[in-house]
């Protein structure tokens, strides 16, 4: 039975109430199940966040796991295909079986066809983001999972409450704190909300780290600039600084070539906007992306990040979720902030505090005075009461552990 074709899309919202009254009727039919499909959506590679719990799941003979590679459709065509590659290369490399959502001559696979899901992994709540057949809204009859691909340190409903975060079965979140936001924005309260910790927690606490910074002659303190997509001015999304950031990082990184390296890591979006962008366009965004992987302190790092930050000694940037995750590497952080830190939410605040901005220092002032870091005992303990999985075990673990549970 296809709940989604047996109600009408304008009514779904005033029925949301009942909706869970159905969800315990698909639990109650996955769990007499003996086999159960569970499909991996992966969007991009900095984005794919269930490595760690595909990998503990893969060990249940219970679960059948499935990868759908499906780049955003907010993406420019040429990154997009970038994405698709990426992501085709690692998911090769480690030895796992993936299927493409939408073949290269645009045809899209029919997941519910083709693999029969009884549980899908979104990467992105947003609809609009994903072909007609693969949105979360044409699954309303399967359980849908989701842990944010970014660490929430914003308070909206966005955030909270869009019509994903009411019918998916379950919201993987990092903390209680998070929890707390979600009974205030969205209009389920928490009543599907499971505190697990942070995905890349697994990453950076659990897992061997490798040095990925370009070799240089002599030792010199590596710095990652981290700027975020949004280029357009006003709005509560509005956050980025790059306009105004970008020849000034570039000159940054040749006057200290002596003493510096310096890793451009843009978000996935930024490059597709820069194409767009009136004072720029393809040509100029090429050029400049090309100017940090060729320069011989510099590279340029638009995939996996783990390794790039454990391996660093500060940080400049102005994305929400690096605020925190950086924090796992308890180095020196330079946040840029402007009007968006309205919205944070408390967690957010609390993370800001373990955060350097343009009020302590000038970015020059930062480079230079690095080895003087004042707020290494505020990340601390940010990492120690934060940042750590609950229950003595990983965020995979966790995550694990409730599926069992709640499908015996």
């Amino acid at each position: 039975m296809n709940i989604n074709r047996l109600i009408p899309n304008f009514l779904k919202p005033r029925l949301s109430c009942l909706y869970p009254l159905y969800q315990k009727f698909v639990v109650w039919k996955v769990r007499h199940k003996k086999t159960i499909n569970v499909v991996f959506f992966a969007m991009t590679l900095p984005m794919w966040r269930y490595q760690h719990l595909y990998d503990i799941m893969k060990h249940n003979k219970r679960f059948r796991l499935y990868v759908v590679i499906q780049p955003t459709s907010a993406y420019a065509s040429n990154q997009r295909l970038k994405d698709i590659a990426d992501l085709a290369n690692y998911f090769t490399n480690l030895n796992i079986p993936f299927l493409h959502g939408t073949d290269k001559d645009g045809v899209v696979l029919d997941v519910r066809k083709k693999l029969k899901p009884d549980i899908l992994f979104y990467t992105q709540p947003y609809t609009g983001d994903y072909p007609k057949i693969l949105s979360s809204n044409y699954f309303y009859d399967k359980l849908l999972c989701y842990y944010p691909y970014a660490f929430w340190a914003a308070k909206d409903d966005w955030s909270y409450n869009l019509p994903f975060h009411r019918y998916a079965w379950k919201l993987f979140y990092s903390t209680q704190l998070h929890k707390l936001d979600s009974i205030q924005y969205s209009r389920r309260k928490d009543k599907n909300v499971e505190v697990v910790g942070y995905p890349s927690a697994d990453d950076f606490l659990y897992s061997p780290k490798t040095d990925v910074w370009k070799e240089q002659r002599s030792p010199k303190k590596r710095i990652i600039w981290a700027p975020h997509f949004t280029l357009f001015e006003g709005g509560p999304l509005y956050q980025s600084n790059f306009l105004w950031m970008a020849d000034l990082m570039l000159e940054l990184a040749k006057k200290y070539s002596d003493r510096i390296q310096c890793a451009f890591k843009p978000h996935p979006r930024l490059y597709t906007e820069l194409c767009k962008h009136k004072d720029w366009g393809e040509h100029r965004a090429k050029s400049y992306y090309l100017a940090w992987e060729t320069m011989e302190n510099t590279q340029i790092e638009t995939g996996e990040f783990v390794n790039l930050f454990m391996t660093s000694d500060a940080m400049i940037h102005d994305c929400g979720s690096f605020t925190v995750e950086y924090l796992y590497v308890n180095k020196p952080i330079l946040y840029i902030g402007n009007e968006r830190d309205k919205i944070l939410c408390n967690f957010g605040k609390m993370a800001m505090e373990a955060n350097y901005t343009l009020n302590d220092f000038s970015i020059k002032e930062f480079i230079d005075t690095l080895h003087t870091d004042k707020k290494n005992q505020v990340r601390t303990e940010f990492l120690q009461k934060y940042l750590i999985p609950p229950n003595n075990k990983t965020f995979s673990q966790n995550i694990l552990d409730l599926l069992e549970g709640y499908l015996k």
